[in-house]
């Protein structure tokens, strides 16, 4: 079933016949290369791609700004994403793909991808929002991918094709490659890491002592951790130690530790020693 654009995006000027506008809009087709999907519509980029500071310096120019392009991406973009994860990792569980999904999905994560893609190249801002290094803001470019998103669904929606398979080949051009990197306990800092291989291996939380280094320089205190399991019978297996600026920097330096000699197989005889019952 073919379903029309909103009225937003219903008229615009590419309607008009105006070979200025289709020239302009034909300058668009090295970016829909690179996004790996061809507009029916590239109007409808050119909207994802203006910022509102564009339409107050030219309110009679018939371009709209991307913000309602940006809120509906904003959608296209976590059913897209949690899609692309749940294939990927059908075994996790809906804490770690919601983990997963965060870390893709951030701000962070979208402004780094359309730096990768040159995106901001392509945004049409007004001169002040230029000068003020608007190509190169986080919040400027991720909304700029959520907005190209939601052009791309609504795109192939109304020109009759699947939506999702449009909006998901843009995803995978601007963040596939993330996606690929990521691990499933991606997000999850050392000390979470640790005590979960602490309790599946020993059935044990990992215990953290943390003391002031006499090497401190004063008013720059540093901390120095040692994590450890107590096994019992006076035994104690040191899994490793660190230092910093705080104790919450220590230990997550000591932990970080723990777990390099536990990638390195360093730990390897200690396992079963106490998760035996």
């Amino acid at each position: 079933m073919t379903i029309g654009l909103p009225s937003v995006l219903a008229t615009l000027p590419d309607q008009g016949g105006d070979p200025a506008v289709a020239l302009a809009l034909g300058e668009l087709a090295p970016l829909e290369a690179l996004l790996g999907y061809r507009f029916a519509r590239p109007a409808l980029l050119r909207v994802a791609l203006t910022l509102a500071s564009w339409c107050n310096e030219h309110p009679g120019a018939g371009w709209p700004s991307n913000e309602s392009l940006e809120f509906f991406g904003d959608a296209v973009l976590d059913l897209v994403a949690a899609d692309l994860l749940w294939r990927r990792f059908p075994e996790l569980g809906e804490g770690q793909l919601t983990r997963l999904r965060a870390s893709v999905v951030s701000e962070r994560a979208l402004a780094a991808a359309a730096r990768g893609s040159g995106l901001g190249e392509w945004l049409f801002l007004g001169r002040g929002d230029e000068q003020k290094g608007g190509r190169e803001r986080d919040a400027t470019l991720a909304d700029s991918v959520e907005a190209v998103l939601g052009a791309a669904f609504l795109d192939a929606r109304a020109a009759g094709q699947d939506p999702l398979l449009a909006a998901a080949a843009v995803f995978r051009a601007l963040l596939g490659e993330r996606v690929d990197r990521l691990a499933p306990d991606h997000g999850v800092d050392a000390k979470s890491r640790l005590q979960q291989w602490s309790q599946r291996v020993h059935r044990m939380t990992p215990v953290y002592l943390t003391e002031a280094s006499p090497d401190s320089a004063p008013g720059t205190p540093l901390w120095l951790a040692r994590v450890q399991l107590e096994i019992g019978k006076g035994t104690v297996l040191v899994l490793g130690e660190g230092e910093g600026t705080s104790m919450r920097r220590a230990q997550h330096a000591a932990a970080a530790a723990a777990l390099v000699a536990v990638d390195r197989g360093e730990l390897d005889e200690l396992e079963g020693e106490s998760g035996e019952g």
